[in-house]
């Protein structure tokens, strides 16, 4: 348990991101309208460059009065442009702050593209550089937005080349079309290259974050699984210095993180118990494997919790063991009352001796309830849940209990608004209120055998149904209440001790509970159920 413990508490620290499959990346990669989404930090970026860079020409125009190395072909649409340049690129980083669509600013690109080829034939052609500017807004509408577009400004910054340097320029010497040629093969592997990668960066990414959300998941769910623990947990380092504490060692001590371990702690061995709080803490120790050294977590158990458990598996065992052995005996008992039955109907027994014969069919008859009380636990079926009107039932269990003990003399009172509704097995209801109206029943006769009196009053709390069963009987003795729903404990010479453990039993099954309201003049039962 605790090195399983261990495992959960490494996986609520540092969970590792898991290996994925070849299937797993491909089935993950974005299309390309999922990496538009994720770039608008770029399109950011993108829009500081290209205010810095028409600033940067500009100015640099200003400086070269000589056009010597701008504007060398034409200065006046040199400035004009370039100061066209400025303020459409101002226009765009205010446009590129209201984090717009990637695809709907490519339309820039192809606007700054023509201005670059602009300035280009301003210059003098692709000789003054202006083509290798082309490249940047070449590769950033690649990443913005990669498929078909990417490659249609690949087509129009190439377009754009050949226009400015064979048309306007007429430049038509074999030597300036092959360079302006392979300067278009350039851009079009350019874009194939930055798509290329740009897929499976965003694959990368995507991969990454999908991971990162399944670790927060894990690492949720490590920790609440960690944190409602019925044990105590506490994680320390090397220095005794805690690390991560759950809920239920922090009602045990007083703990805080960063804080040293309490001294009563550190002091103890695995294996060691340690009375604190009126507790027997069994303590655990083990260290963390894959960890910082020094590492180790102390698991913390009630040993009364454990005694309980393995109470409770030794009742499981002995009520099979039980539940086969009365089967074995309840047919031979049957034929032992049938013939004491058929020795008590002969003529020539004796007064005496047939009273013997009362007394063994009585005795048989005592060992087969008890026997069919230990089989009814034993296959006890799933509880029937059905909807019920609570007053309408209990008349009819009224009326019903009233003929069945109508040899004795008491009253059996009952109250309950017609709206209430409750969520029971009609059966297993029938068998409870039974049981506890019997056993009233009986303890009212003898305490006032002249006015013995049951009381069943139902009633709304919260969003619970109330039903209680009373009576005008002597009590239950306060040393006693205690034991009331044990099974096999009874105080009647004649009795199972299985009726209110029956009772409780069937309520667990309903999802109600049943408890013993002290009362000094009667003896009272409740039952909460929905």
């Amino acid at each position: 348990m605790g090195v399983a413990l261990a495992k959960i508490l490494k996986a609520a620290y540092c969970l590792e991101i898991p290996p994925t499959t070849q299937t797993e990346e491909t089935t993950m990669r974005l299309v390309p309208s999922d990496f538009l989404i994720k770039g608008q930090r770029l399109l950011r970026l993108y829009s500081y460059y290209s205010l810095f860079l028409a600033l940067l020409l500009i100015i640099a125009d200003s400086i070269d009065r000589q056009d010597i190395l701008l504007a060398g072909n034409a200065p006046r649409v040199f400035l004009i442009v370039s100061s066209l340049y400025v303020i459409i690129a101002a226009a765009f980083v205010a446009f590129a702050s209201r984090r717009p669509n990637p695809h709907n600013a490519i339309s820039y690109v192809f606007l700054e593209i023509a201005l670059l080829s602009a300035l280009m034939f301003a210059s003098g052609g692709s000789d003054s550089g202006f083509s290798s500017l082309i490249l940047i807004p070449l590769v950033i509408s690649n990443l913005l937005a990669p498929g078909v577009l990417g490659f249609g400004v690949a087509a129009w910054s190439t377009l754009a080349l050949f226009y400015t340097q064979q048309y306007l320029l007429a430049d038509l010497e074999a030597q300036s079309i092959v360079h302006s040629g392979l300067q278009g093969a350039l851009f079009f592997t350019l874009a194939a290259i930055t798509q290329s990668l740009s897929s499976r960066l965003q694959s990368t990414l995507s991969l990454a974050d999908k991971q990162a959300t399944r670790i927060r998941r894990l690492q949720n769910f490590s920790k609440t699984a960690l944190y409602e623990l019925p044990n105590g947990v506490i994680a320390c380092d090397k220095d005794h210095q805690i690390l991560l504490f759950n809920q239920q060692a922090s009602r045990w001590f007083e703990l805080s993180e960063g804080e040293p371990l309490p001294t009563l702690l550190q002091q103890t061995r695995p294996g060691d118990v340690l009375e604190h709080q009126q507790l027997n803490l069994l303590i655990n120790r083990v260290a963390l494997e894959q960890a910082e050294p020094g590492d180790y977590l102390l698991y913390l158990e009630d040993s009364a919790r454990i005694s309980a458990e393995a109470q409770q598996i030794k009742l499981a065992s002995l009520g099979r063991l039980t539940a086969s052995i009365a089967h074995e005996i309840r047919n031979p008992l049957s034929a032992l009352r049938q013939a004491a039955q058929l020795l008590g109907e002969t003529d020539y027994l004796q007064p005496a001796e047939q009273k013997l014969t009362q007394i063994a069919e009585q005795h048989c008859m005592r060992i087969n309830r008890t026997i069919e009380d230990i089989l009814q636990l034993s296959r006890r079926t799933q509880a029937c849940r059905e909807t019920l009107r609570l007053r309408p039932w209990l008349v009819h269990f009224a009326d019903h209990f009233r003929n069945l003990h109508a040899q004795q003399t008491f009253s059996l009172r009952y109250r309950c608004d017609e709206s209430l509704l409750i969520d029971f097995d009609p059966d297993h209801l029938q068998q409870i209120l039974h049981n506890l109206c019997s056993n009233g029943l009986r303890h009212a006769l003898q305490h006032r055998p002249d006015n013995a009196c049951l009381y069943l009053i139902a009633q709304q709390k919260d969003d619970k149904v109330q039903l209680t069963i009373a009576d005008n009987g002597s009590g239950v003795p306060a040393e006693q209440q205690k034991h009331l729903f044990e099974p096999f404990y009874t105080t009647e010479h004649n009795g199972t001790g299985l009726g209110l453990y029956l009772c409780r039993e069937l309520c667990e099954a309903n999802h109600a509970t049943i408890q013993y309201i002290r009362s000094r003049n009667q003896t009272c039962f409740r039952i909460q159920a929905k």
